[in-house]
């Protein structure tokens, strides 16, 4: 369960739902369940598979329920209505997107249990003064660096907040501050926003590799995805937040150096290990084009060896440390793409949103326009995470319609679910909003202003980075 959530409503940030939590659960699962047994004994296959789906993506989208339970919802419903074979069903637990949540969940207990984050959060308050602009901007750097560190987003904001908090109360600066806030929110932003383009740091990003793989269409290589991503939706998208903070918090007074602030002493045995170990498991991820091993089971192999007693990178009962509950939810989400492509009704989405895509004429700069934007509103309406479940099956019928690469439509849906306009698209920045709430208005501000400057500038740019690239024609 997300922190600071309870069973009923406690997850449900988004402002998505009009109703009580508890009547809003109570009509999703009448909902769920006139789906299983529509496919079960009515006969109505693909409107069993309808409900069953559109319910586990509203759960998903409101967080009404815990993620893991939503998802279990779901393969109890699809599996006794019949809407698909289990091996459908639980196709997410065969793919790589949960091994790579699994590993992300490790190595973050490994680095909180070996002291290796809280020296890293001591080294940003810095020994010299430095103006309020430029920490925000070593900040961001912090938070984007750890982007090659822990592939998951949850787990890099639940690590960044307590070091947020640390130096900011090194800094002596009151929670409630407007310093403060914007300490956390350079955090937020730096390890959230550039994470999209590198291929197992978020949930999107490793169910839409689940998905590729599934579907036929190939996994991208870690060494592909970060070269045809990375330089536009990540360098450049960084840059942006460093500037939109620079220019929002331009007149704050300057940060206080100290003196001891690096300090902490040797690094001990635990922490060496931990740093070699990183520092392969980043090297074999950069080369995967080169040993061709899936960058789930390259971490997953970093996390046996944080996990093999007597290596003194986790603490006793290491397992029980390691919070799962993420696997289900992204299993649940690749399950819910298998589900509606075998049903047929990925065929038939594809059509519809091809009628969309039809606005585009010939112009294949249009087209990718177009498909970008129906990938962005979905994100509204579903959060990140389940754009990639609803667009990446009916990838080869729109490469099939419009013509282009399947790789490349498929691909143009990250350019559209990296624009989050809101906190509530993104599980990990909704989760960071419940334990600090403080950062709420302005990071609702900030996606917003971010989101619009994607718009008008990201997606012109990332257009012109596939056509150098020879990916747009």
């Amino acid at each position: 369960m997300p922190p600071g959530g309870d069973a009923f409503g406690g997850g449900a940030m988004n402002g998505l739902s009009l109703l009580s939590p508890r009547l809003l659960v109570a009509a999703i699962c009448v909902i769920e369940a006139a789906g299983m047994l529509a496919g079960r004994f009515g006969g109505t296959h693909q409107l069993g598979v309808i409900l069953v789906c559109g319910a586990t993506m509203a759960l998903f989208a409101t967080r009404v329920l815990p993620e893991y339970l939503s998802a279990l919802m779901f393969f109890v419903a699809s599996i006794v209505g019949g809407l698909a074979p289990s091996m459908t069903v639980l196709s997410g637990f065969t793919g790589p997107a949960v091994w790579l949540v699994i590993a992300g969940a490790v190595m973050g207990v490994a680095l909180r249990h070996t002291g290796l984050a809280r020296r890293l959060g001591q080294a940003l308050v810095g020994r010299r003064p430095v103006s309020f602009p430029l920490f925000l901007a070593r900040v961001v750097m912090f938070g984007a660096g750890l982007i090659f560190l822990m592939p998951s987003a949850m787990g890099r904001i639940l690590l960044l907040l307590p070091m947020l908090e640390a130096t900011i109360a090194a800094a002596g600066l009151n929670a409630r501050d407007r310093r403060a806030v914007a300490i956390m929110l350079a955090g937020m932003a730096g390890t959230f926003f550039p994470a999209m383009a590198v291929l197992p740091a978020n949930v999107p990003n490793n169910v839409l590799a689940g998905l590729l793989e599934t579907t036929g269409i190939g996994a991208p290589t870690f060494a592909g995805y970060l070269a045809l991503h990375f330089p536009v939706l990540g360098l450049v998208k960084l840059g942006l937040v460093i500037a939109m903070l620079a220019l929002a918090y331009r007149g704050e007074a300057a940060m206080p150096g100290r003196p001891d602030a690096a300090g902490g002493g040797r690094f001990s045995a635990a922490e060496i290990r931990l740093l070699v170990l990183l520092a392969i498991t980043i090297l074999l991820w950069l080369s995967d084009g080169w040993h061709h091993v899936s960058p789930a089971w390259v971490g997953m192999a970093a996390a046996v060896i944080c996990l093999w007693p007597g290596a003194g990178l986790m603490p006793n009962e290491a397992l029980r440390a390691v919070g799962l509950d993420p696997v289900f939810y992204v299993a649940g989400v690749v399950g819910v793409g298998a589900v509606l492509e075998a049903s047929g009704i990925g065929g038939e989405l594809a059509a519809l949103v091809g009628h969309l895509v039809a606005w585009g004429g010939t112009d294949p700069v249009m087209t990718f326009v177009i498909l970008i934007a129906i990938s962005a509103a979905l994100g509204l309406l579903v959060t990140i995470v389940a754009v990639p479940a609803i667009l990446t099956p009916i990838a080869p019928g729109l490469a099939a319609m419009t013509g282009l690469p399947v790789d490349a439509v498929a691909m143009s849906q990250v350019v559209g679910f990296s624009t989050v306009f809101f906190p509530y698209q993104a599980p990990p920045l909704a989760v960071a909003m419940q334990v600090y709430p403080t950062i709420g208005p302005q990071l609702v501000r900030f996606c917003l202003r971010l989101a619009l400057l994607s718009v008008l500038l990201i997606w012109p740019l990332n257009l012109l980075w596939w056509r150098i690239l020879g990916w747009l024609p």
